[in-house]
């Protein structure tokens, strides 16, 4: 681990853990509001708008990696955190809707109803009972969306040219030459890159096969 960390890895997972982390707490946050919107109220045209967001699920990512990487080159983010949150989010949320609202259509209204009669509105009902009671649901798109994000390799590839920028699945490409690999430092990198997500795994657990159990249904 110390030679990893010496050859520079500590940095690339510094990268990696401040994409992750923005992006995931977003993705969660966006998803968890919209999916409550689209189970819970009324509005013209929201089934439309629901399958718009499973459409845009359904579109992979290697066929917008042109125009993406055009359009924010000439926003002059190429080289930028942003180059890589921005994508993530946009293409997190669609499969989190999906996942968040499944959970949301099963969820109690009597809980909800229950409020309203005490005067609590629609807002206070959603954050103080609603998303805290949908924990697991809500655990479980963070793991799935943290680990794609954690271990991506394209985008960063794409988007991501200056060394003190790259996350950690690109910058362990370092330890790999034409002629030459340094497998001690490279073997070591990929360990190191595997705890936070076990780390992670390990301390939402129950939430996890809890949410799995309610998705199923």
């Amino acid at each position: 681990f110390t030679l990893a960390w010496n050859a520079g890895v500590g940095r690339y997972i510094l990268n990696s853990f401040v994409v992750t982390s923005i992006s995931v707490l977003l993705i969660v946050a966006v998803s968890a509001m919209a999916a409550y919107a689209l189970a819970r109220l009324e509005f013209k045209g929201r089934i439309a708008f629901y399958l718009l967001l499973i459409t845009g699920y359904a579109i992979p990512i290697h066929t917008v990696i042109v125009p993406l990487y055009e359009m924010l080159k000439t926003a002059n983010l190429i080289n930028n955190y942003l180059a890589l949150v921005g994508p993530y989010i946009a293409f997190g949320v669609p499969f989190s809707v999906f996942l968040i609202y499944a959970h949301f259509l099963e969820f109690p209204r009597e809980l909800e109803e229950a409020a309203r009669l005490d005067g609590a509105s629609d807002i206070q009902i959603a954050w103080r009972i609603v998303m805290p009671l949908s924990l697991p649901a809500l655990s479980s798109v963070a793991i799935f969306q943290g680990t794609f994000i954690w271990n991506d390799f394209l985008l960063a590839l794409i988007l991501i040219n200056d060394d003190k920028l790259k996350t950690l699945p690109l910058g362990l490409l370092v330890f790999r030459g034409e002629y030459s690999t340094e497998w001690p430092l490279l073997m070591a990198g990929i360990t190191v890159a595997t705890l936070p997500l076990l780390g992670l795994y390990m301390i939402f657990r129950r939430q996890f096969v809890s949410s799995l159990t309610g998705f199923s249904k």
